[in-house]
């Protein structure tokens, strides 16, 4: 049993690969290498690779409103780039790069329809290993994302206000946003959308600001404005 095929068993992506099975992986990926800080997917560009790390550390983040955010750390034995592989031409989902001097194996789209091809039962048994893989990633992509609107609803100040009445009463709030300068005026809506959860801010001058809610820093109201001073705090 060759070195490559010996590290593709300890693998939880090819647990369901018998050794023979395993083998005719084992010939078809690369071996790649990467120095610390090198760049290895580019968000907007094409991908069509996973990839397997034997040995460093690789990150995979996104950049949102100028912000960047970690998907997650891949490790010894932890794979990348399964969504590349499948929706294959697709730009990626975000970025990756080598945190420190990374050794990994490669297996790109040509490959597994050559593999589907030649050896049908082995790419089913591949594929249902991406997908249970690819489910995991994305229930750790959902808890985080959960626990990020939550932190943010709650450092922004939004959990503590009475938003139905401050809406209703047309109250002035100040909400304080990345790019600087606080946005002032009533709030006519507070949703869920595709982007996450967004605010609906109406200026004084008539203008409609949609606010997301990860660009909210703080916001605040003014107490003069509020009758019970209980239940609306000033943030």
């Amino acid at each position: 049993m060759s070195e490559r095929q010996k590290f593709l068993a300890t693998v939880p992506l090819f647990g369901a690969l018998a050794p023979e099975e395993l083998a005719i992986i084992a010939d078809m990926v690369e071996e790649v290498e990467w120095q610390a800080g090198t760049s290895l997917l580019a968000t907007g560009g094409t991908a069509d690779k996973m990839f397997v790390v034997q040995e460093g550390v690789v990150e995979v983040y996104t950049v949102v409103s100028g912000i960047e955010k970690l998907f997650m750390t891949v490790r010894d034995g932890g794979v990348f780039g399964l969504l590349s592989l499948i929706d294959s031409g697709a730009p990626p989902p975000g970025g990756a790069r080598a945190v420190e001097k990374t050794r990994a194996w490669a297996l790109g789209r040509q490959s597994l329809d050559r593999l589907l091809e030649t050896h049908p039962g082995v790419g089913a048994k591949l594929l249902s290993g991406i997908g249970t893989t690819l489910g995991r990633q994305i229930r750790i992509l959902v808890d985080q994302y959960r626990d990020t609107v939550a932190w943010n609803l709650e450092v922004t100040g939004l959990t503590s206000l009475n938003l139905e009445r401050i809406m209703t009463e047309r109250i002035e709030v100040a909400v304080e946003t990345l790019r600087g300068e606080p946005l002032r005026g009533t709030l006519l809506r507070f949703e869920a959308s595709a982007a996450g959860h967004e605010l609906y801010l109406e200026s004084k001058d008539k203008e409609i600001h949609v606010i997301p809610y990860h660009a909210i820093v703080r916001l605040s109201v003014d107490r003069s404005g509020v009758t019970d001073h209980e239940d609306t705090p000033i943030l």
